[in-house]
């Protein structure tokens, strides 16, 4: 059982590897503000983020070659954030990925038992 555990451990490892070094779309635009129309914009591959900047009411959607992660932040009127789905920057606010929430429920249920 302690091997199996291993293994499960060692799959969910590789899995994540692979996907952090996969290339991403994200949305790439300016001034396509809230609510996003995605006729507006168009998609670029990248192979480090999505980002979504908002500074005085104009929204911006680009594409990063450093992976800046699933994360917001705000500083003097610039809101910035940046996530590693595909198509990720279309949303008002972007929140951790389905999948990252689904490997760790799986991960949890596997040391559990």
């Amino acid at each position: 059982m302690r091997n199996l555990n291993a293994l499960y451990f060692c799959i969910l490892l590789i899995a994540i590897a692979v996907s952090s070094v996969s290339a991403i779309k994200c949305y790439v635009c300016v001034g396509c503000n809230d609510p996003f129309d995605e006729s507006n914009a168009h998609t670029a591959t990248c192979a480090g983020s999505c980002v979504k900047t908002k500074t005085d009411g104009i929204v911006g959607r680009l594409c990063s070659p450093i992976s800046g992660g699933d994360d917001c932040e705000s500083k003097d009127g610039v809101e910035m954030c940046s996530c590693t789905n595909d198509l990720c920057n279309s949303a008002s606010g972007m929140s951790f990925p389905l999948v990252g929430l689904c490997l760790s429920i799986f991960t949890m249920f596997l040391w559990v038992k």
